[in-house]
């Protein structure tokens, strides 16, 4: 019937979104009271210098190559570990897997 008037029915049963969120800026009732919320994580890669990365640990290595010290062998370990953590943190596998947030109202 409002079809046939020319008027969207969309516009006549929808909630004005922005004045729903300014009613609740204003009262002590909690989004998700009010929206169907559905939430998850991601994790996205950020840029990375490998130049600067590798550079800066490839001095730290040389420095420690050349000394005496007893704990130089316990910190060239520690950076090889170090370095396989890097690695694996920003690595990218294309099948990893994506999600988003997700709201309905």
């Amino acid at each position: 019937m409002l079809e046939d008037a020319g008027i969207d029915r969309e516009r006549v049963v929808s909630v004005d979104r922005n004045k729903v969120d300014e009613a609740l800026d204003v009262v002590s009732v909690s989004e998700s009271a009010v929206y169907d919320t559905d939430e998850s994580e991601y994790v996205r890669k950020a840029e990375v210098d490998e130049e600067r990365k590798e550079t800066r640990l490839q001095g730290l290595k040389d420095r420690l190559a050349v000394s005496d010290d007893p704990e130089a062998d316990v910190l060239r370990q520690e950076i090889e570990r170090l370095e396989q953590e890097i690695e694996e943190l920003t690595e990218f596998s294309p099948g990893s897997a994506f999600e988003t947030q997700t709201e309905s109202g």
